[in-house]
């Protein structure tokens, strides 16, 4: 089952320039489009989707998002507790 862009917006929560953004610069492709253009998600998407909102919830930027969903052999688990590091680092600092 293929959904469109605002579809999935309205399911993730995010807005339809989000997607467009992550589309845009390569973190969350469409696996299709319309015959008029517009984006198809299917739901392989969803899932990277929500790995990629999982991962900006905790507060990761997205080139270190896209290390870490992009490169099989980054460490995500090392990348996960440095960030974990950096935000008790931060809440002792408040």
């Amino acid at each position: 089952m293929t959904h469109t862009v605002g579809d999935v917006a309205r399911m993730a929560g995010v807005s339809v320039r989000t997607l467009h953004h992550y589309d845009e610069i390569g973190l969350l492709k469409p696996s299709g489009r319309s015959d008029a253009g517009y984006r198809l998600y299917e739901h392989g998407d969803l899932e990277r989707l929500q790995e990629l909102l999982f991962y900006r919830e905790l507060g990761l930027g997205l080139e270190e998002i896209r290390r870490i969903v992009e490169d099989d052999g980054y460490d995500r688990t090392a990348a996960l507790r440095q960030h974990r590091e950096l935000l008790l680092a931060r809440r002792d600092r408040i």
